[in-house]
């Protein structure tokens, strides 16, 4: 009896154990799955990080590189990975490559001289938040041609483990900026209103600003990487209240906060206060600052973003589509203060696309339009103001359609046609789409999905004044079209009056309605027969060939 009774207390004494241990690891299990799901593992070209060209030289002149890259604060790499493509300048190419991070012990490798694409690991202890050098040398004992570096081939893989949650807007603004592990996917979080492509254009200019690239827009804030609350404070959660330096806010005010998920509010006690706190965003940066930022430090903050070009006062009468692209201008002048933007959308996810568009103008003239009017296709644009058009179906404005020269017409054919649709299809889907926002109908198989339009031209009835466009042949498709253009160097491709761009390149339209002259014509076809021609001048010296010699042969007999 006593030995059943101690094997009970024991058999008891064990389930209480194994219950705790077995509680105690499924309490554990979703800070290792939260903690495994922070680790960020990216992979970047040297040509993206160094962003000299998509190959440099190492030899016994530049016997050196340097690609400097940053890294997001509170991080350690745990992981780094190199590879590297290069072929020799010659066959007498000889000596060894070395490879460091930071000044650390160097990696050395000594390949023979053919082209290679080797694969090796990193001190990842090299590594740090904040600025980082990649140092890839050259060293020969014997005047050797070196080697060409395949910046495009060679990629850097980093894994990174964050140490601490971002807490201040210093440390959001400097994870932004960083090469490796930035927040990319950002979420805007606003309701409907007069003001809303008004707060999300300044907003979403600031962000590419600080980022140095234009960043994934969208309304996904379960999976963002950054949420942007973008409202009055009448209209903020309590959540969001508590970040704020006090809940009773006396004018404009961003803060942040991170509760898992990084969170930026940018609010004010109405719609102008919480405009003006937007306009904040795109005009001074954090560095410095903590976890809020009211109008009163933006005395102290420094100027966010600097303008890349100078106004020349020529382009007023001579901008195309390449001065657009190269500088912003002509509706970048003056941080947009004689510029309107008008958004064409009707879906949220045009919006983001039109929103891509507007970041990629504002990083290319170094900074934001801070005075630019913004409204969408409801409102009326001022009249004394250039005008900006992003949508889709930007002609279905009637100052488009009225001022829009033939190369616009025949450009946006152009896309109709690579989308396999015709004009009036089109125009008869279009008049059974539902208003509002919402998702649009995906578009039918073998439709192009990132095809759109842009041109630039003057208004036919009030001179001086510009109007542009950037717009899709129709509204499921510019979202793609409007992410693809302000994403890659699709961009720095336009030029012209008009001009379609997509995944396969940027096709331009430039022309006159004046037909050619004689002289034109003449040269034109010498142009373009310029084969013809020359088989033609060689059948008539062979004949003539021919002919001579029927000639002496008659003679000789």
């Amino acid at each position: 009896m006593f030995v059943r009774v101690v094997s009970a207390a024991i058999f008891a004494w064990s389930m209480c154990v194994s219950g705790i241990q077995a509680s105690s690891i499924q309490e554990a299990a979703p800070a290792e799955q939260l903690d495994a799901g922070q680790v960020n593992t990216e992979e970047r070209a040297l040509a993206d990080l160094d962003g000299r060209g998509d190959a440099f030289v190492l030899s016994t002149s530049q016997p050196a590189a340097d690609i400097r890259f940053t890294l997001p604060p509170h991080v350690v790499s745990s992981e780094a990975w190199l590879r590297l493509a290069a072929r020799p300048a010659s066959d007498g190419t000889d000596g060894r490559i070395q490879v460091s991070v930071n000044g650390g012990d160097p990696i050395v490798i000594r390949p023979q001289a053919r082209a290679m694409e080797a694969r090796f690991a990193l001190f990842s202890a090299d590594f740090r938040p904040g600025e980082n050098t990649l140092t890839i040398s050259y060293a020969t004992e014997n005047a050797a041609t070196g080697w060409i570096v395949d910046a495009r081939r060679s990629r850097l893989r980093l894994t990174l483990e964050p140490v601490a949650p971002l807490s201040t807007l210093g440390e959001l603004e400097q994870a932004l900026g960083s090469d490796f592990a930035a927040p990319r996917r950002i979420a805007l979080d606003t309701e409907a209103g007069r003001e809303r492509i008004t707060l999300e254009s300044l907003v979403a200019q600031g962000l590419a600003l600080r980022a140095g690239e234009v960043p994934l827009f969208s309304g996904d804030t379960a999976n963002a990487d950054l949420v942007v609350r973008i409202a009055e404070i009448a209209r903020l959660d309590e959540t969001d209240l508590a970040a704020l330096r006090s809940e009773t806010s006396q004018g404009p005010e961003i803060a942040f906060y991170n509760d898992g998920q990084p969170r930026l509010v940018v609010t004010g006690r109405n719609i102008d206060e919480a405009t003006a706190a937007a306009r904040l965003m795109g005009a001074r940066s954090f560095a410095g600052h903590g976890a809020t930022f009211l109008a009163a430090d933006a005395i102290r903050a420094d100027r966010l973003g600097r303008p890349s070009i100078e106004v020349d006062p020529s382009l007023a009468g001579t901008a195309d589509l390449r001065t657009f692209a190269a500088s912003g201008l002509p509706f970048s002048a003056d941080q947009g203060a004689r510029t309107a933007v008008q958004f064409s959308t009707r879906f949220d996810s045009d919006r983001y696309g039109a929103l891509s568009v507007l970041a990629r103008a504002a990083l290319i003239g170094g900074e934001a339009w801070l005075y630019a009017w913004y409204g969408d296709a409801e409102e009326e644009a001022p009249a004394n103001h250039n005008l900006l058009v992003v949508g889709p179906n930007s002609t279905e404005f009637e100052i488009i359609d009225r001022n829009a020269p033939d190369e616009l017409r025949a450009a946006l054919r152009a896309a109709e046609r690579s989308r396999g649709q015709r004009g009036l299809m089109r125009l008869a889907a279009a008049a059974y789409a539902d208003d509002g926002d919402g998702e649009a109908t995906p578009p039918r198989e073998g439709a192009e999905l990132g095809v759109g339009v842009a041109s630039l031209f003057q208004d036919r009835r009030n001179a001086g004044r510009w109007i542009g466009t950037l717009t899709a042949p129709d509204i499921a498709s510019f979202e793609s079209a409007g992410r693809q253009l302000a994403r890659s160097s699709l961009w720095s491709a336009l030029e012209g009056r008009a001009a379609v761009w997509s995944a396969r390149g940027v096709t331009p339209l430039d022309f006159t309605v004046q037909p050619p002259s004689l002289f034109e014509r003449v040269q034109e076809l010498a142009v373009d027969h310029t084969r013809d021609a020359a088989f033609l001048l060689f059948g008539a010296a062979l004949l003539l060939l021919l002919r001579g010699a029927m000639r002496r042969r008659r003679a000789s007999a």
